[in-house]
């Protein structure tokens, strides 16, 4: 088999002629249009089939359809290569080779190895794993917010170039735009380790998030951290493991060839974990600020009156159901919206749980539903399982239950994934009342996680049981 791995070009520069270099099993070769340079390719032969990409198709017992793709060596050795060979070629021309989106060719060279290779070609955009579906209402309610300080408008840039950089894999471009944030943000322009160590530590907002990802990261990733990148251990206090941050940005700024614990460019996973840690930091702080002024009275306020004024709405009915024969609820909503989407569900539900908490009734009510009212169609429906139907209205244990297992099923990038996190509680037993608190905090915690996740379903169970306790979901209609 070939593996062929082709990097775009991204300035011009026009070569009037081309032909292939061979080098052994590698051959080295360009794709031109109009003499105009557009990609630089690397091919290797001689390789293996177990390096092909595989299919494996969806399972009866849920497992998802998934791709896994070979041949990742082999864009780290043509990487490599090329960087090389840029290096020459820049003292006569730069040709700005775009080494974070890459195009993976799998060719047989034989006719036997042809039906052995299901997937001819593939290209992982780096982008698209920050190509996320957003409600135009979140971007409307943000032009509605107001100004912004000019100094959180700088940081904030670096913010987005530091999640650019380590969707590309470029970890160390990551961690160091991450921790521009911090010292553009609380720093003052003191560039001392001990002096930024201080400053740093006088902010509760940074301390707090960072006392929120040690105690989350490891949890969520369920990996033992490495030994370069041991700030969960070796550092005993707050300010130990501040410490430790600005160390590692020292080392990462300053590339001296005279130090033996210099980093190389070419090594970049060796700091994936320092820039998963920091980078789960600043997007806390950034999410916060975001969602603090997106969802802000004053934003809604204005952004509700202009769709209305202008015809850009939508109501849906949310109609409740309670064990007592008593009265229950039927909300008409209105949202400045003309699409229904995922998160609009998830926001008409906290709507209903808010009113059912005002009107006394959350502790019998046991389902909800909704419909779009200009056509009736259902949007979401979210029901209690027979255990809220019983007389104790309760599920009750001999011991502490410990945790409730949150699974939920969202679209990102046009795949479906499933996902899962726990919630604590700390009780023998759980009422209805008590599910819906569940709830809300499982909702919470994925939306402060990442607020456009697009939850298409939602089960909470007890412990690691398959008893559900409640289940939710949303309609065909529902746009994701």
């Amino acid at each position: 088999m070939i593996i062929t791995v082709a990097f775009d070009v991204k300035n011009h520069v026009e070569v009037l002629e081309s032909w292939p270099i061979i080098k052994g099993d590698v051959t080295f070769f360009l794709e031109r249009a109009e003499n105009v340079l557009k990609k630089v390719c690397i091919a290797f032969r001689n390789v293996g089939l177990e390096f092909a990409p595989t299919f494996r198709p969806s399972e009866p017992d849920g497992k998802l359809a998934s791709i896994e793709m070979g041949g990742s060596g082999y864009s780290s050795s043509a990487r490599t290569l090329l960087m090389n060979w840029q290096t020459i070629i820049s003292g006569l021309q730069v040709i700005e080779v775009d080494y974070d989106s890459y195009e993976l060719r799998f060719n047989p060279e034989s006719f036997d190895e042809e039906s052995k290779i299901p997937i001819k070609s593939f290209q992982p955009h780096s982008d698209k794993s920050l190509n996320q579906v957003i409600d135009f209402e979140q971007i409307g309610r943000a032009f509605c917010a107001g100004i912004v300080s000019g100094d959180r408008i700088e940081s904030t840039s670096h913010y987005r170039e530091g999640r650019l950089a380590f969707a590309a894999g470029r970890y160390v471009d990551s961690y160091n735009n991450m921790f521009l944030f911090l010292e553009t943000r609380y720093c003052d322009g003191k560039t001392n380790a001990n002096q930024q160590a201080e400053l740093l530590l006088k902010h509760s907002t940074f301390v707090q998030s960072l006392e929120k990802a040690l105690v989350e990261l490891p949890e969520i990733n369920g990996q033992t951290w490495s030994e370069k990148f041991d700030l969960f251990q070796s550092s005993p206090t707050i300010k130990d493991k501040i410490k430790k941050l600005i160390h590692l940005r020292g080392s990462l700024r300053h590339h001296s060839l005279k130090s033996p614990l210099r980093w190389d460019p070419n090594k970049q996973d060796d700091y994936r974990e320092a820039a998963i840690f920091i980078g789960a930091i600043v997007g806390d702080i950034v999410i916060a600020e975001s969602l603090s002024e997106i969802y802000s009275p004053d934003a809604l306020k204005e952004f509700r009156s202009i769709s209305i004024s202008t015809g850009f709405e939508t109501k849906l009915k949310l109609s409740t159901h309670r064990l007592e024969k008593a009265r229950t609820l039927e909300l008409a909503m209105s949202y400045p919206t003309t699409v229904i989407s995922s998160n609009l569900c998830l926001n008409a539900v906290r709507s209903g749980i808010e009113a059912c908490e005002k009107e006394g009734q959350l502790a019998d009510t046991v389902r909800f539903g909704a419909i779009q009212a200009s056509n009736n169609l259902e949007l979401f429906s979210l029901d209690f399982d027979i255990w809220a139907y019983t007389s104790a209205r309760a599920i009750e244990m001999e011991e502490e239950i410990g945790n409730i297992r949150c699974d939920f099923e969202h679209l990102s990038a046009g795949f479906m994934q499933r996902h899962s996190f726990t919630i604590p509680v700390r009780s023998k037993g759980l009422t209805i009342e008590g599910a819906w608190q569940v709830f809300k905090a499982s909702v919470d915690h994925i939306e402060r996680k990442d607020p456009a996740t697009r939850v298409m379903s939602l089960k909470l169970y007890l412990r690691d049981s398959e008893k559900v306790i409640l289940s939710y979901r949303v309609g065909a209609s529902v746009k994701h």
